[in-house]
């Protein structure tokens, strides 16, 4: 039961990864002119805080199964 656990987090980083490349895509098509860019700013920031909160679970989380 504990190896399963321990998958679901590994699947959730990858899924937090996945949220970010596409929050990364997101933040070139809002991108425009004044408060847009703002907007865009804060997606860009949000989209890499994401993918490096899924990467220390998945990595954290694939060390601990040694």
């Amino acid at each position: 039961m504990k190896l399963n656990i321990q998958w679901k987090k590994v699947l959730y980083g990858i899924i937090l990864i996945v949220v970010g490349i596409i929050l990364a895509a997101l933040h070139f098509i809002v991108a425009g002119d004044g408060i847009r860019d703002f907007i865009s700013s804060i997606i860009a920031v949000i989209s890499v805080l994401v993918i490096l909160v899924g990467t220390y679970m998945t990595l954290s989380e694939i060390k601990n199964c040694k």
